[in-house]
């Protein structure tokens, strides 16, 4: 009998190490599933029209015996590109249709304007790519748009928020009454993502590559989205705070919960992105603690209060550069 001990020991062994191989894979197993929302809670096809925000830049004189744009064909597509079938460079892009950073159509009298807004610094290889593949793709909605690259030309912290503020004066002034708070990183992938808002702000971005294509939690603002001029106003805008990576767009969250309004989205199928590959900016360890505080200061802090100098802004064919100092 002695001379089995060793057998049996050698079972339990390997019995043991199997469990314990087992409760770690169902761990990891729990641990992706739980990361992130991979069907996640949106609007129905058949009511994605219905909740479109229609609404045009007054400047935008409609032509006479020119019928409206129609919208059901691109929200009902189900064409997209895979993430690795986007271009890196453009040397045959054309430029027909464009002036001064818009675009109107030519066949049809679009019902919806909206501002793109672009915060930027030192990323040239990406707005290279960003800036062709956006007209590309924008010019076969039916919509009218304008995209608003706004730069910081100064050597302080980053800060996005404030960058967005300072572009959506302009759009404001430009009479735009929808905004698209936009990566220049992030690229769509699905046809029928119509870039419009709707009747309360839109989380475009939902299915990125990057993130397995999964919404991360539920009150994700971050990466593209689409909010009417009037709610951006209302819940005065980005706080001016948060300087270098994160925390920006959770307090943006905030704000638009603050003012009761829904965070919406469009399908999985209909909100996919590629990410390009960047380098991030210096995380903000400061980012919890001003989240905190901003909570009583949603009307003292942010669009009302954002503080710069314009260095200059040119309208080129291509997008309007809105170069400042913080």
């Amino acid at each position: 009998m002695p001379k089995w001990l060793p057998i049996n020991k050698l079972l339990q062994v390997r019995v043991t190490s199997c469990i314990i191989f087992l409760l770690c894979l169902i761990t990891v197993i729990q641990f992706f599933a739980s990361y992130g929302k991979y069907n996640y809670d949106h609007l129905p096809r058949e009511e994605l029209i219905s909740n479109i925000y229609f609404h045009t830049n007054p400047k935008l004189v409609p032509k006479k015996e020119t019928p409206n744009c129609n919208y059901d064909g691109i929200l009902q597509s189900t064409g997209s590109i895979n993430s690795w079938e986007v271009p890196k460079k453009y040397d045959d892009f054309s430029a027909v249709g464009l002036a001064n950073g818009s675009y109107t159509p030519e066949n049809c009298n679009p019902l919806l304007s909206v501002a793109i807004l672009v915060t930027y610094r030192n990323r040239q290889n990406q707005l290279d790519v960003f800036i062709p593949y956006m007209h590309n793709f924008l010019r076969k909605q039916g919509i009218h748009y304008s995209i608003y690259v706004i730069e910081q030309q100064d050597d302080k912290a980053w800060n996005k928020g404030a960058l967005y503020n300072i572009g959506a004066k302009q759009a404001v002034a430009d009479k735009f009454p929808c905004l698209i708070l936009h990566d220049v990183d992030l690229l769509p992938l699905d046809v029928g993502n119509l870039y419009a808002c709707l009747r309360e702000p839109r989380h475009m971005s939902a299915s990125i590559d990057k993130f397995r294509y999964v919404l991360t939690y539920d009150y994700l603002v971050g990466g593209a989205l689409a909010i009417r001029t009037d709610q951006y106003m209302a819940v005065n805008g980005f706080s001016n705070r948060f300087e270098g990576w994160g925390g920006e767009d959770d307090d943006f969250a905030a704000r638009i919960s603050a003012k009761n309004l829904k965070i919406l989205r469009f399908p999985r199928e209909l909100s996919r992105y590629t990410m390009l590959v960047h380098r991030h900016e210096k995380k903000n360890d400061e980012r919890t603690r001003i989240m905190y505080e901003n909570k009583l200061n949603y009307d003292k802090d942010g669009l009302n209060s954002v503080d710069y100098v314009t260095i200059n802004v040119k309208r080129n064919r291509l997008f309007t550069l809105i170069g400042v100092k913080l």
